[in-house]
Parts: C-alpha cells; sequence; structure tokens
C-alpha cells in the first residue's frame, strides 16, 4: 500500500511539476520545446432524461515537461520503493 501511494505522489507531483515548467518555459527561446505537446479531448457526450440532462467532457494534455518528469519520478520510485514495505 505504501509502495503504491507513493508511486501515486511521484507521477501526480511530477505531472503538476512538468505542466508549471512546461507554461514557464513558453517564452524562454531556448527552452519552448519543453512546452510542445499533444491534447485528446472528448467533447459534448450529452445524457437526456427528459426531466434533466447531463453533459461531459474531458480533455487530456501533455508536454515534453511532464514526460521527463514522470520519467524521473519514476526512476526515483524504482530507488526508493524497496525502502517501503507493504
Amino acid at each position: 500500500m505504501k509502495k503504491t501511494a507513493l508511486f501515486i505522489i511521484l507521477i501526480l507531483t511530477a505531472i503538476f511539476l512538468g505542466s508549471i515548467v512546461g507554461n514557464g518555459a513558453e517564452n524562454i527561446t531556448f527552452l519552448q520545446w519543453l512546452n510542445y505537446g499533444k491534447s485528446i479531448s472528448i467533447d459534448n457526450v450529452s445524457v437526456d432524461l427528459i426531466i434533466v440532462t447531463f453533459s461531459f467532457g474531458c480533455t487530456f494534455s501533455i508536454n515534453i515537461a511532464q514526460l521527463i518528469l514522470m520519467l524521473g519520478a519514476f526512476f526515483v520510485y524504482t530507488k526508493f520503493s524497496p525502502l517501503f514495505t507493504d
């Protein structure tokens, strides 16, 4: 359980920090490549139940900085996970 929690925390932190780094590097000429990314979205999935209508949408986006930091998080996880016992 502790190893799973460690892995999830490291990956979520890497995604969050990668987003910040990517957006921060957007205006720096030699670091603009860190903000290059792609988005996948699902828009306007609607369910009409006559009384109420539900509308759902979801967008996933990832950039190079997030990928690099997620690889780093995985490396940190492999080094520190043996220290934790379930």
